[in-house]
């Protein structure tokens, strides 16, 4: 009975509906999150997979823009519930199979100084590009992110109103691998930007639109940053300042169905049937399909809605994870003899010395071949925060895109390939750092795309983004024209999460968005 009735009924317990969910409750609404799993947090992952004690972030490991974010200021997530953060003085260092190296620090002059050693013209380019940009970035698209899309007439209508806003919408509109092409012309700093596409920034070398993740990466400043204690950590800030704010949330309650009554959403039927009310509103954080499709049921929307949500694009790749327990950190012993900023770096990639490895990569994964032409993006975050393992020791993970299901193959059939494939990409990962011995290594472990399927539902097939991050999935079609504003085709029923705009990753941006529309639409 105390369950039976509130105001609003969020439906997962990810980032965009704690975000939410606390300035409803400001608001003074009754709310409560239903979580299907026992862990809270959705993307924000800290797991003790390999040994208990070492903690490895099975998804999103930084934080970045925080100190720019509305959310974080107005719920006072930074200063009101216990969040502390470290800053790796460099976010990544690509290896070259030569032995040499080129860092993006989060300083302008060491990444230039870096880029120096391997194109004088370029590191000019660097630099260049991102003064010429940086304030287009920080007045403009950013804030961008933080409210409903608007169309791309208006869009372009502000950007060009600025000197520099034709060429950033110009270089905006190209594919990553046009972008760099056009900007710089050393292979190994194109290499650089383009190794940080598919992980983290979840887009290929050649989808249109994808530019913008060149212009955010070189001119953002976007400040990454670890969360002490793991990712996890935040979703443990978020969970804190929603229940202070009178939330309530439940575990294990997974929503079978979403009652629609007369057209509106009423509340929600729970795996074990009982049936909740919602007096005021419904929003789901699952994936579009899952809301839709499976929660709502074809029979309550119209053909040409179903239609629109089954043709939403999924990613066209997903992770495979390896995860370390060490007794000593992850060293690139001859990489950082000749660059100390490989020791401090973020993350290390390796495996692409060309785009056009980058560009084989992709045909590789798209024919549904695990990558011969490998991009490897490894973490070691105990090197600079101790408290994801236990004391002296360390946890490694590395993170590389391969394809959902493999050409003659099931998903399930990653279960009994995922060891091999581990034993293969660690004799690459050796090849660069040679302290990765049998002896260093206590424990080890694979996670591949049909386990990830299983471990966070809304990532149907693996597809970490949701809905894949492309021009025609992006803005006000993000994940289609009839999502994008958050409001849906079901009166009294919302929308958030990584399928919705602004697409990225820990920002809480579309739950600060919808915020913003359901104050409207309740009179808040």
């Amino acid at each position: 009975m105390i369950d039976g009735e509130w105001d609003v009924i969020l439906i997962g317990a990810g980032q965009n509906n704690f975000a939410l969910g606390t300035y409803l409750g400001l608001a003074g609404l009754r709310t409560v999150i239903c979580e299907s799993r026992l862990e809270n947090g959705g993307r924000l992952a800290s797991e003790e997979i390999t040994i208990p004690g070492y903690w490895h972030n099975t998804l999103a490991y930084f934080q970045d823009n925080r100190e720019i974010s509305p959310i974080w200021k107005e719920l006072k997530w930074d200063n009101g519930h216990h969040a502390e953060f470290v800053t790796p003085p460099v976010v990544s260092s690509l290896l070259l199979f030569d032995g040499g190296s080129v860092s993006q620090h989060q300083s302008l002059d060491d990444t230039v100084n870096s880029i120096q050693c391997m194109s004088p013209k370029d590191a000019a380019a660097w630099r260049q590009t991102h003064d010429k940009y940086q304030d287009l970035i920080r007045n403009f698209l950013i804030p961008y992110y933080y409210q409903a899309p608007v169309a791309e007439g208006a869009l372009k209508q502000q950007f060009e109103s600025e000197p520099a806003g034709k060429d950033f919408m110009r270089l905006w509109r190209m594919t990553p691998r046009q972008a760099v092409d056009e900007l710089f012309g050393n292979d190994a700093v194109k290499s650089l930007v383009l190794s940080q596409m598919a992980i983290p920034r979840g887009v290929a070398v050649d989808y249109a639109g994808g530019g913008i993740e060149v212009l955010k990466m070189i001119a953002g400043g976007e400040k990454p940053e670890l969360a002490r204690g793991g990712s996890h950590s935040i979703a443990q800030v978020l969970q804190r300042a929603y229940v202070h704010a009178g939330g309530q949330i439940r575990a294990v309650h997974h929503v079978d169905k979403i009652l629609v009554e007369d057209g509106r959403a009423a509340g929600v039927r729970l795996r074990d049937g009982r049936e909740w009310k919602a007096k005021l509103a419904v929003v789901s954080n699952s994936d579009p399909y899952s809301t839709f499709i499976e929660m709502v049921g074809e029979d309550h929307l119209p053909r040409t809605v179903t239609e629109r949500i089954k043709d939403i694009k999924t990613d066209e790749f997903s992770y495979f994870q390896i995860h370390l327990a060490l007794k000593a950190p992850v060293r690139y012993a001859l990489y950082e003899a000749n660059d100390p900023a490989v020791g401090q770096a973020m993350n290390v990639n390796m495996g692409p010395a060309k785009a056009d490895e980058l560009d084989e990569m992709w045909k590789e994964i798209r024919a549904g071949e695990f990558p011969q032409h490998v991009c490897l993006h490894a973490i070691c975050p105990t090197a600079f925060d101790p408290l994801q393992a236990p004391r002296a020791k360390h946890a490694a993970s590395l993170f590389m895109p391969v394809p959902y299901q493999l050409k003659g193959k099931q998903p399930e059939d990653w279960v009994k390939l995922k060891n091999g494939f581990m034993d293969s990409i660690l004799k690459i990962w050796r090849r660069y750092a040679t302290n990765l011995t049998d002896d260093n290594i206590e424990m080890k472990t694979a996670m591949d795309p049909f386990y990830m399927a299983g471990r966070w539902p809304n990532m149907r097939r693996g597809s970490v983004w949701v809905a894949r991050k492309i021009a025609t999935q992006m803005g006000t079609n993000r994940p289609n024209e009839q999502l994008s504003g958050y409001r849906t085709p079901v009166a009294g029923l919302y929308q958030v999460g990584v399928a919705t705009h602004p697409a990225d990753a820990v920002i809480a941006g579309s739950g600060y968005n919808c915020w913003r529309i359901m104050k409207e639409d309740l009179k808040l």
